[in-house]
């Protein structure tokens, strides 16, 4: 048995970190009317939030995203078979927001003759979802298989969260993905609402007055969540705001009890486009 690791962009997982750990990573699609480009490979994070503002003021629209099609995942599931691979596990943005997983399974029963394909959802995105294909590839290295790669994809996802707070409430009730966004968008003064992804839907599960006040509440968050369990993985997530978000990760490590150094990743454009730029946040996996 060999098992290969397939993801779509919305992992945010940086590219020498998924060449190492032997991910394929699949591009989302991200719309600017009918232009079409897919995520990270024709359109990277700095060219999206300059295009972004562009293309609001042109046409008073937002962009939007579709799914990876399931030929995308067939041909990258077929040249895994080429390659010798008997399983491929396949891990993706949460069902509940995206059609990915739908895609990735019809994809799945096209090369059923030729490879098995566990289509996994991940019921969250970005470095969360990163975070169960690291221990995967991590167990299946230490002798495992799919088995073991698939309980290791179970308890990070039992045992990490993900919560950020976002600067511009338009793209979410643009977007209408994130539950409870209505009622931060419609508050008397304006607010900084933070999002948390809890069984697979992104909430709106607080709001706070400043943007300082939103990014203690995303840290009390991670905190209850973890309880007083240590941090083994962290990183911080961020919308266009590379250099705020670093400087922020050593304050939100200590927060939090991690020792290391925390990965800082954007959030990308597929998922900028539903969340907008200047969000702020952390994903944490405990022990």
């Amino acid at each position: 048995m060999t098992v290969a690791f397939v993801t779509d962009t919305t992992v945010n997982m940086p590219p020498e970190m998924a060449a190492a750990y032997g991910v394929t990573v699949v591009p989302v699609y991200v719309m600017f009317g009918e232009t079409s480009l897919k995520d990270y490979e024709e359109i990277a994070p700095a060219e999206f939030y300059r295009r972004l503002q562009t293309f609001r003021q042109e046409t008073g629209h937002m962009p939007t995203t579709s799914q990876p099609s399931p030929e995308d995942f067939r041909r990258v599931y077929a040249r895994l078979a080429d390659e010798g691979y008997t399983d491929v596990i396949s891990v993706h943005v949460t069902a509940k927001a995206s059609g990915t997983c739908q895609s990735a399974e019809l994809a799945a029963q096209m090369v059923a003759d030729r490879v098995r394909v566990h289509v996994v959802d991940s019921a969250t995105t970005s470095m969360q979802m990163g975070f169960m294909l690291i221990e995967a590839a991590e167990a299946v290295r230490a002798g495992g298989g799919v088995d073991e790669a698939l309980a290791a994809i179970e308890a990070v996802k039992a045992h990490s969260c993900l919560f950020f707070t976002v600067t511009e409430v338009e793209h979410l009730t643009a977007s209408g993905r994130t539950q409870g966004a209505e009622a931060a968008a419609q508050a008397a003064v304006q607010v900084k609402p933070v999002v948390g992804l809890l069984e697979g839907v992104p909430k709106a599960v607080a709001t706070e007055r400043t943007y300082r006040g939103a990014l203690k509440r995303v840290l009390a968050l991670a905190q209850a969540a973890k309880g007083e369990a240590a941090v083994r993985r962290m990183a911080v997530v961020h919308g266009g705001i590379g250099d705020k978000a670093r400087a922020w990760a050593p304050e939100a490590a200590a927060a939090l009890g991690f020792d290391g150094e925390p990965l800082v990743v954007d959030f990308g454009p597929a998922l900028a486009v539903h969340f907008g730029p200047g969000l702020l946040g952390v994903t944490i996996r405990w022990a």
